[in-house]
């Protein structure tokens, strides 16, 4: 990782995605076993792949932002590296294009 650890929303920022090679930002939202969505940040976190998360409300508790290497597949990146977290029930996962 690099730089050092700035705190945002819930959990320490871990990437510094304007210093390293061109990557894809998506957002993925977790639904979680009720009771636990700590235990499934907390492993969230450990697997130092987000670059922010934080707990929410509503449908989904928690919506991370991850940044992609460019060329990677998303489908397969997230899978291999997320969606193994025992407490999950379901994700949604938004792809972000540059329009602006």
């Amino acid at each position: 990782m690099t730089g050092a650890p700035t705190f945002v929303g819930a959990r320490a920022a871990l990437t510094c995605p304007e210093k390293e090679p061109p990557m894809t930002c998506v957002f993925v939202q977790f639904r979680c076993i009720p009771g636990q969505t700590y235990k499934v940040a907390d492993a969230i976190y450990d697997r130092e792949i987000v670059s922010e998360l934080y707990s929410t409300s509503g449908e989904y508790d928690l919506i991370a932002k991850i940044y992609i290497p460019e060329g990677e597949d998303v489908g397969h990146y997230l899978s291999e590296r997320l969606f193994d977290i025992p407490g999950i029930v379901r994700t949604l996962t938004t792809m972000t294009f540059k329009a602006f």
